[in-house]
C-alpha cells in the first residue's frame, strides 16, 4: 500500500511540474496568437539537436517544414496541440513564426 502511495504522489508532483511549466514555454506572443487562430506557424526549439523520434512526434501535430539546428519548424498546427507540444518537458520554446 505504502509503495502505492508513494507512486501516486510522485505522479501527482509530476503533473504539477508539467501543468507549471508548460505554459512558460509558450512565448508571450503566441499564446495571444493561440487565442485567436485555430491554427499556429511555430518553431520548436529543443535543448539538443532533434532525432528522427523528435520529427516523427512532431508530425504527429502539424507539417514538418524543416529543421534548423536545435529547432523545429512545423505549420498547421492546431491551437490545442501547440499547448500539448509545451507539456513535453524537453521542449525548451515555442514561439509564433511569421
Amino acid at each position: 500500500m505504502a509503495s502505492l502511495l508513494a507512486a501516486a504522489l510522485l505522479w501527482g508532483a509530476w503533473e504539477a511540474f508539467i501543468a507549471f511549466s508548460a505554459p512558460r514555454r509558450l512565448d508571450p506572443d503566441l499564446a495571444q496568437a493561440l487565442a485567436r487562430q485555430p491554427q499556429a506557424r511555430i518553431a520548436v526549439t529543443l535543448g539538443f539537436a532533434p532525432e528522427e523520434f523528435h520529427v516523427r512526434l512532431f508530425q504527429t501535430y502539424g507539417v514538418v517544414s524543416g529543421v534548423r539546428g536545435t529547432t523545429v519548424v512545423l505549420d498547421r498546427v492546431k491551437s490545442e496541440d501547440v499547448r500539448r507540444l509545451a507539456r513535453y518537458y524537453w521542449i525548451r520554446r515555442i514561439a509564433q513564426r511569421p
